[in-house]
């Protein structure tokens, strides 16, 4: 079964909510004609099983996770053959490499960050890309490290590392903006400290501005957070509608001053017709 379809009509977020929740096994391929960020066509692979983030890649050939811990100088000339069976045998390569002392819990961690949230992060960068998610792909064992993430929690963390906002810029919650919590009891996700904080305000009573001087925090650092938690599920941003009251009375008052204008305007035309009708009729009774 596979699914396809735009990133611009479904976001990223909103793809890995959809996996996360359907506890979905696959592949979530991304494509992209110009990676804005490198001029480059974009190609990702990302794999899930029961809704958690396993590996990711730009490559199909199993080597990707080989090529990592290589290039971190984690292969050996000593262990290189232990490597490559393990890699033909396409067992989980990460875990396999710690149970032979070869890789240490630490460093498995660091191949997960950057395998995964460093890949993931960059896709948030692409708005007209296409996505594929098959579910009879097999998963690539020798592309795991033994870690997982939900996908849900990918995303947080993905925006949490992401350094360039500016494609982002127009989705970002309003300043006058107020947050409301739609979930009952606590966060399944980990939350960081600022995330908890933000989040405690998300009673719809206050608004991301005022959170901001509150926390003394920049307003712009406060968006971002708030669209964390937007994104995955924990908060909505609600309008402030005594902002829209005003800007809706201030917009009638010069509706209504224009309408008044228009009025005089039509009157002062309807006099000087009149004016101008009756110098005509008495000019045709002189002339009779």
């Amino acid at each position: 079964m596979a699914i396809t379809g735009s990133l611009s009509e479904f976001s990223l977020p909103e793809i890995f909510q959809f996996l996360d929740q359907g506890q979905k096994t696959g592949i979530l391929t991304i494509r992209d004609s110009t990676d804005l960020s490198t001029g480059k066509s974009l190609l990702r692979h990302i794999w899930l099983l029961n809704g958690r983030v396993v590996a990711a890649g730009d490559r199909l050939d199993n080597r990707g996770l080989a090529r990592l811990i290589e290039q971190r100088g984690w292969i050996t000339d000593r262990n290189r053959l232990q490597v490559e069976r393990l890699i033909t045998e396409n067992v989980p390569l990460g875990i396999n490499l710690k149970s032979l002392g070869i890789l240490q819990p630490d460093q498995l961690k660091l191949l997960f960050s950057v395998q995964v949230l460093r890949q993931v992060c960059s896709l948030f960068q692409v708005e007209t890309g296409q996505f594929r998610f098959d579910a009879k792909s097999d998963l690539p064992k020798a592309e795991m490290t033994g870690l997982s993430l939900p996908a849900t929690e990918t995303t947080l963390m993905g925006l949490r590392s992401l350094k360039d906002w500016q494609i982002l810029q127009s989705k970002l919650p309003e300043p006058n903006s107020t947050l409301f919590n739609i979930i009952s009891g606590q966060p399944s996700l980990r939350l960081d400290s600022s995330e908890t904080q933000v989040w405690g305000f998300a009673d719809g009573s206050i608004n991301l501005k005022k959170i901001a001087e509150h926390l003394q925090v920049p307003i712009q650092k406060i968006q971002q957070i708030a669209f964390r938690l937007i994104v995955v599920g924990l908060v909505e941003e609600v309008p402030d509608i005594d902002a829209g009251m005003v800007n809706n009375a201030v917009d009638g008052a010069a509706i209504a001053t224009d309408a008044n204008r228009q009025i005089v305007n039509s009157s002062e035309r309807t006099e000087i017709s009149n004016s101008f009708l009756q110098s005509l009729v008495g000019f045709l009774q002189n002339k009779a």
